[in-house]
């Protein structure tokens, strides 16, 4: 009788947890996925990067000795917006050269690893009401893919706040909040100048009436408001609006390790100075053609803007424009890489286009985090990531661009 009772509970037990795992298995896998996510970028901390220690811990350094004088110096290769959580961090007494300063500089991006898969289970569950398995997965591959580990808990670089913002630009057009959508991205653009690939959207959406022209004024604005504290330390105000242009003029390659239309040169195409000072400026006028052009073909054909659209639009956009642009790092990729997640929710089917964009993408991580050369060529890595994104983008236009006809003919055929 005893015996049969303590079966009995076993069972109910045994029901019970079946049943809990049944009904919260998304919210319990998520929870361990995120716990996972966490460990996983433990043992990247300790890892230092060339840029690491020829660039961050130096100015991190200044920073420390004197914070207001470093912000108003403006000889660092960031945006003062970027360099606020440096003089944070002095608040706290994090010392310069110390695995201190290395794991705070690591965390503050990683924290943004994780709004962003926040924001992409967010959307992907409750704004595009998609299945849980998608949910699962888009989750999962925001916290896990390469380039998204490697770019924040490895390599110590900011791509993840930047793109942050840029994603919540995309949720709040997603529930109409059009206004906190420019908000978001001019803090983006203050943040990083590879922001302004995701500005075409934007302007695309102001164009088909999807999006207010005072909206697009917020962002310069923005840009504006958050360089404040670096002008009252001493920075001026041409200082500010003029640090991008600054950047723009630093490095005069054709390609940076990234894996774009340049990587089918010779490489002495690519690395002589004495060449690239005459074909970078030939270069980033036919790069902004082809994404002009690229544009106006949008508006011109495209006036579906639902959810499901703006993304391919996004994504294709933000492939397209460090594709074509010379003077790219390996990194610039980085909002696409986040958009081929969107991609996958929205177009499960055409998995294997956002494969091909990463995994081309993926090849400048490969190169210089690793040093990893196939057949033992440099450039053939590049070659490899371009070959790969390329034909990303042709399924990806062809995606976007295979049904613009369709409803001019039923129109005409009516008429």
């Amino acid at each position: 009788m005893i015996m049969k009772k303590v079966i009995a509970a076993l069972q109910m037990t045994n029901d019970a947890v079946i049943n809990f795992l049944k009904k919260y298995w998304l919210w319990l896998s998520l929870a361990t996925i995120f716990a996972l996510a966490i460990v996983a970028r433990i043992p990247l901390y300790s890892k230092t990067t060339g840029d690491y220690n020829s660039f961050l811990v130096n100015w991190y350094n200044d920073c420390y000795t004197n914070s207001k004088e470093f912000l108003a110096k403006g000889d660092v290769d960031y945006t003062p917006t970027y360099l606020y959580s440096f003089v944070v961090m002095t608040w706290f007494k994090i010392k310069p050269f110390t695995n201190s300063f290395l794991y705070t500089l690591k965390t503050i991006s990683v924290v943004f690893d994780f709004g962003t898969a926040f924001l992409i289970f967010y959307m992907v569950k409750f704004i595009f009401k998609k299945n849980d398995v998608l949910t699962l997965i888009s989750t999962t591959l925001a916290l896990f893919l390469p380039q998204i580990l490697l770019n924040s808990a490895f390599w110590g670089q900011c791509d993840s706040i930047y793109t942050f913002f840029i994603v919540l630009s995309l949720f709040f057009i997603f529930i109409k909040k059009e206004m906190l959508s420019a908000i978001s991205f001019g803090i983006s653009f203050a943040l990083k100048l590879q922001s302004v690939f995701f500005l075409p959207v934007l302007v695309l959406l102001w164009l088909n009436k999807k999006y207010k022209f005072w909206y697009l004024l917020l962002i310069p604005l923005t840009y504006i408001v958050l360089m404040i504290p670096a002008m009252i330390c001493g920075r001026s105000f041409i200082s500010c609006l003029t640090v991008y242009f600054t950047q723009a003029e630093e490095y005069t390659y054709l390609s940076m390790a990234a894996p774009n239309i340049y990587s089918f040169m010779y490489k002495t195409l690519t690395t002589n100075d004495s060449v690239a000072s005459h074909l970078v400026p030939a270069a980033t006028v036919f790069g902004l053609v082809l994404i002009l052009v690229v544009c106006v073909i949008i508006f011109a054909t495209q006036k579906d803007y639902s959810f499901e659209n703006i993304i391919k639009i996004s994504f294709f956009i933000t492939l397209f424009a460090p594709y074509v642009l010379p003077k790219m790092h390996d990194r610039y990729f980085y909002i696409a890489e986040v958009l081929a997640i969107l991609y996958i929710v929205i177009n499960p089917k055409k998995w294997y286009i956002s494969l091909l964009a990463v995994g081309g993408t993926f090849q400048g991580y490969n190169l210089y985090l690793f040093n990893t050369y196939y057949l033992g060529n440099r450039d053939f890595n590049m070659i490899i990531g371009a070959t790969l994104i390329m034909a990303a983008l042709i399924l990806l236009g062809y995606d976007l661009f295979k049904k613009k006809n369709e409803p001019q003919l039923e129109v005409a055929q009516e008429n």
